[in-house]
């Protein structure tokens, strides 16, 4: 068989869910290596091991296609937190989150951001799903108002935003997520 045959030729028969997780993933991995501008139906059906056609049927663009990889990854939510302690909460919340963007996710976010002047739809896209509201850093010092430990009025919609801030910062500027000791910091 040529080379050129091989190409075409699926290399897994799957179908269903087995089918779309694989192809989820072969979008996390082209956006984090070829980044949203180089992403093609092709270089994902190579990645995943499928043909282009599966990909045409479900999806009419890239942009749709990575959406819903990118959406679809995204760690379920879950409620925040309640310790009692708005240390101990917060610390929850900024593990969840590191952990979610060590993996494959994070490079593949990273990809989006830096794609958001050229294709702000799909930026907005992902950010409608990311930006719950209230967030879960909000809530959680929303009950810590309640029992005393901070003062209410500190609640900004800066100061729910810094913790993801400061994960999004060291993933774009260093590349890596900061470690348990960093978040206690």
């Amino acid at each position: 068989m040529s080379p050129k045959a091989a190409d075409h030729e699926p290399l897994h028969r799957r179908r269903g869910e087995q089918l779309v997780s694989a192809i989820h993933r072969a979008v996390l991995e082209e956006l984090a290596e070829v980044g949203f501008g180089g992403l093609t139906m092709q270089g994902v059906a190579r990645r995943a091991g499928t043909g282009r056609a599966p990909l045409y049927r479900r999806w009419s663009s890239t942009e749709e296609l990575a959406v819903e990889a990118l959406t679809s990854s995204l760690p379920p939510v879950e409620p925040a937190p309640d310790t009692g302690d708005v240390r101990e909460d917060l610390l929850i919340l900024l593990r969840r989150r590191r952990d979610a963007i060590a993996g494959a996710l994070g490079p593949a976010m990273i990809a989006v951001i830096a794609e958001r002047r050229r294709h702000p739809r799909l930026l907005a896209a992902v950010r409608e799903r990311l930006l719950e509201t209230p967030s879960p850093t909000e809530q959680v010092l929303r009950r810590a108002a309640a029992r005393g430990e901070i003062a209410a009025d500190a609640i900004t919609p800066e100061v729910c935003q810094a913790a993801g801030a400061l994960l999004v910062v060291r993933s774009l500027m260093e590349g890596s997520v900061p470690q348990d000791a960093e978040l206690a910091a």
